[in-house]
């Protein structure tokens, strides 16, 4: 049997992940506890295909690290590297950037699959992932992605502006 805690202390972090586990098509069974200052989410699995469910578990997580970190992991780039525009200029940045995320993973780095990837080779390792640790330390790869997508979208904000 396989077994993944997932720890976070955000209450609709919990609430996100177990809706989109209990929508897999794999057979797990999925447990929600408090220990200490993380609520967890542990998932378990007894089924031979461990590939597909590593694969599965972290296509959840990827999602959520999406879902609640990826505006800010964005803006926080935005500031830091562009901070010489004003608030309504990083805003439009910002759009531009969402809407240039939103185009296929072969366009954009792989932004997806690079993510998907480092988490599911983070759970291979572990047995438990804190979701803001691991955002925090272990997505660098991840992170020069969206930095190059920012690029991007400053390049076509700057270009715009001069028309």
């Amino acid at each position: 049997m396989k077994s993944i805690c997932i720890k976070t202390d955000n209450k609709s972090q919990i609430e996100y992940l177990i809706e989109k586990l209990e929508k897999l098509s794999i057979n797990i069974y999925i447990s929600s506890y408090r220990f200490k200052i993380y609520d967890n989410v542990i998932v378990h699995y007894k089924e031979s295909d461990t590939d597909g469910f590593y694969r599965a578990i972290s296509l959840v997580i990827k999602e959520c690290v999406e879902e609640f970190y990826e505006d800010n992991i964005i803006m926080k780039n935005i500031k830091q590297n562009y901070f010489y525009l004003n608030r309504i200029e990083q805003e439009y940045i910002l759009n531009i950037t969402l809407k240039v995320l939103k185009l296929p993973d072969s366009k954009i780095g792989y932004k997806n699959e690079t993510l998907r990837k480092l988490i599911e080779e983070y759970i291979r390792e572990s047995k438990s992932i804190i979701i803001d640790g691991f955002v925090n330390f272990r997505i660098k790869r991840y992170k020069e992605i969206l930095e190059n997508i920012i690029e991007v979208s400053v390049f076509s904000y700057l270009d715009l502006t001069y028309f």
